[in-house]
């Protein structure tokens, strides 16, 4: 009788901890998952960069820059 209470102690003890390691484990997975999605979505906008001559061209490319800039934090 004895030996069966620590027994189902000790399964209750060991399925809590199972409970607890599979929460971290869950909040670890949604956080990679997260990043890469953030990083999906960097890679995606990324684009290449000309080169810029002259001074009114760089000018254009500032304010394209910024343009782009204020449309995403309008987004958010």
């Amino acid at each position: 009788m004895v030996l069966e209470k620590k027994n189902i102690d000790q399964i209750k003890k060991s399925i809590k901890k199972f409970n607890e390691f599979s929460l971290k484990e869950k909040a670890s997975l949604t956080d990679s998952i997260e990043m890469l999605w953030l990083n999906a979505g960097i890679q995606k906008k990324k684009q290449d960069v000309k080169p810029v001559k002259g001074e009114n061209e760089q000018i254009l490319r500032i304010r394209q820059l910024l343009a782009a800039a204020w449309s995403e934090d309008l987004k958010d």
